[in-house]
Parts: C-alpha cells; structure tokens; sequence
C-alpha cells in the first residue's frame, strides 16, 4: 500500500472521509443531468457517488478502506489507480465525475484524463471539480511547506483551472468551467499535531474571512463529442 492509500484509510477510520454542506451533493449531482451508467473517480468513502442521481454508480479508490465504504453506500467501488490505468472497457461509461481528486495525484494529469476519455462513451459527460488556486485562502491552506496547510498530504496544492482546461482542451472535448463552492470537511483532523492546529487557528480564520465570499472550487464540465 502506498503512503497516500495509507492515509486515506486512517482519515477513513470512524466510518466516514468528509462531511458535506446541506447543498454539496446537490450542487455536485446538478453538473450532469441525465446520469446512468457514472464512474467516480476517487470516490473516498461513497458520498458523494452514493448521493448522486444516477443509475448505476461504479468507483475506484486507492484506499481499501474507502472503496469498502463506497460499497456500503450503494457505490461499486473497487481498490484501484487511476494514474495505473482504469479496469474498464473502452466506452463503458455515459458519466464519469473526478470530485476533489486530481490535486492529490498531479501536475502530470495528462494520463488520467486520457484515461477518463478512453472509458467515457461518445456524447459523454466528465465533471471535474477541484480546489481552485486563484482564492487565496484555498491556494495557502493548500500550498506544500505553507504554514497554512491544512491538506493532511504535503503535495495536494491546489490547481488553477487554466492547467487542466488545456488538456481537456487537447483532447478533444468541449467544455464549459464556472466557479462552485462546497462546503466539506475532514472528519479525522488528526493530520496535524493539536499545537499546529491551535497555532494557525488565527491565521486561518482571518483568511477565511477575507476570501469566503470567493467561490473554493471550480468545476469543468467536459462533454466528449459523439
């Protein structure tokens, strides 16, 4: 197990990744209309892809632990890595949603999001939602070495949209990115030692003030021509 599956599965101890706002999971599902047969890509411990009106969810996680959750969630999970290769068919998905996962496996996104298109259907719909850099409360809560760091891993820096619209762009797809905020949190906060996280309290809580009319997040969402 790598050191990333390894953390995952601790955040995942108590039986949950994140908490989600009232408003997440509906803002999430209101990307693509129409779902039937949807891959989440990274989809932790089921939330979101179990909340999703779709047909048929099926999801991949490198953690154990959260792909065993999905399950229990009504997701199809199994343990694999998208950055390895996705176990599917060419074609085998109408929708496929990539929720919060690229900043965790970049800046080489090119090989995944080849991935998702070979497996997305002609006419099909990818949603890309991630961390958006140009808030500046995400980008220093989220930048490696920064005092600010809230991501549990050290190399989860968030994206400007412009990077991954490139490659969307490259490969085919027509696309529309608008910004989205959702609210979410960790359950385990354990990543950080109790006097770190009282320490940058202060910090943190005047950057949220300044930024929290910003949105957190953007989402592409991509349509693969027929």
């Amino acid at each position: 197990m790598n050191d990333q599956a390894a953390l995952f599965d601790r955040l995942a101890s108590e039986g949950k990744l994140y908490e989600y706002g009232p408003d997440a999971v509906a803002s999430i599902d209101a990307l693509v209309q129409g779902k039937r047969r949807m891959l989440d890509v990274g989809c932790g411990d089921g939330t979101i892809g179990g909340g999703l009106n779709a047909a048929t969810v099926f999801g991949i996680d490198i953690s154990p632990r959260c792909a065993k959750l999905a399950r229990r969630r009504g997701v199809r999970a199994i343990v694999a890595d998208a950055s390895a290769g996705l176990p599917y068919p060419d074609g085998h998905f109408d929708t496929v949603y990539c929720i919060d996962v690229l900043h965790h496996v970049g800046p080489n996104w090119q090989p995944i999001l080849t991935e998702l298109h070979r497996v997305l259907a002609p006419g099909g719909a990818l949603a890309i939602v991630e961390p958006d850099a140009r808030n500046p409360f995400v980008r220093l809560t989220q930048a490696p070495n920064s005092f600010m760091r809230v991501a549990p891993y050290n190399n989860e820096p968030a994206i400007d949209p412009g990077d991954l619209i490139s490659i969307v762009d490259g490969l085919g797809f027509e696309y529309e990115c608008n910004p989205i905020h959702i609210e979410g949190s960790q359950v385990v906060r354990s990543g950080f030692p109790l006097w770190q996280r009282l320490a940058k309290a202060p910090f943190i809580i005047t950057l949220a003030r300044w930024y929290r009319r910003l949105p957190n997040k953007f989402a592409i969402v991509a349509r693969k021509p027929n």
